[in-house]
């Protein structure tokens, strides 16, 4: 190497060391080789989450926080001019009982199972029923039912199967299996023989109203449905069926749906006293298949 670039060299090296001990200088908090002891790694310090302040819901913000109510901060949670503030909901372990027949209407389409056997007055004296609806109901693309209904009291059986499609105007009727009736749909009267051997007609003959002790149970999934589950031990809204009847003990299960509030399941048993009579009585009501094609045709 000539001494040219030998000189060159040594004054960019000594350009270097001095940038060096500059930067080193002037940048706060930058390490020197004597902080750090060989062999040893500087740890760099995390901050915690307990160094970091937690946020907190403040009034004023614009939101009304769970911490905030209209009374501790009407700012954020006063309901607009002209509205009623809406209650906030109540813990689920408090959720109130609430179930609407009717609302199985706004449901596509369903299956369902409505039965019931035991004692009952349902025929005015206390006796041994066998009440058995098999059926499948849909609104689209038509308003169409299809249903098996049996029945047996003192030695005496019934069994009938009719379907209705109202696109077509028609009720199809057989009794005890015999041949197929087809009946022109002319009026009203038609419907209300037709509607006569459904579920919704037997549920209004079995029940008054809704339990008054019903517990909440929590959420569970009932054939394929989000539903709320209750309990109750009351026989005071049960209806004709139970006229003059007594009952010790009561095991009453409803699953009622989360989104529509239709009843999707209920079950119940009971032991008691019938005009002298004594005996259990069962039912069980269920849909299933919500919103699936239930494929009601003509008969064969």
């Amino acid at each position: 190497m000539d001494k040219k670039r030998r000189r060159q060299l040594t004054v960019l090296l000594s350009v270097t060391v001095l940038v060096s001990l500059t930067l080193a200088c002037s940048l706060p908090g930058m390490p020197s080789l004597g902080d750090v002891a060989p062999g040893e790694e500087e740890t760099p310090t995390v901050a915690t989450a307990a160094d970091t302040p937690a946020s907190e819901p403040q009034c004023g913000d614009g939101v009304c926080d769970a911490s905030e109510s209209a009374e501790t901060c009407a700012e954020d949670c006063a309901a607009p001019e002209g509205e009623t503030p809406e209650p906030p909901p109540p813990p689920e372990d408090e959720l109130p009982f609430d179930m609407d027949m009717g609302a199985l209407e706004n449901l596509d389409s369903y299956a369902y199972t409505f039965r019931m056997d035991g004692l009952s007055t349902l025929a005015g004296a206390a006796e041994e029923v066998v009440l058995n609806i098999e059926g499948k109901r849909q609104t689209v693309p038509t308003r169409a039912e299809h249903l098996m209904f049996s029945s047996s009291s003192n030695g005496d059986a019934q069994v009938v199967e009719m379907i209705y499609i109202e696109d077509l105007g028609k009720v199809w009727m057989s009794e005890g299996g015999e041949g197929w009736q087809e009946l022109p749909v002319m009026d009203e009267s038609m419907l209300q023989i037709f509607d006569a051997f459904n579920m919704f007609t037997w549920w209004d003959a079995m029940f008054t109203g809704d339990p008054e002790d019903a517990q909440y149970l929590g959420q569970e999934v009932m054939g394929g449905v989000p539903s709320h589950h209750y309990r109750s031990a009351d026989s005071a809204s049960w209806g004709g069926f139970a006229t003059g009847c007594t009952f010790a003990s009561v095991e009453d299960e409803i699953w009622v749906a989360v989104d529509g509030s239709y009843p999707v399941k209920r079950q119940f048993s009971a032991e008691g006293d019938c005009q002298g009579e004594s005996g259990s009585v069962n039912f069980l009501m269920e849909i299933r298949d919500v919103n699936q094609p239930q494929n009601i045709s003509p008969p064969m």
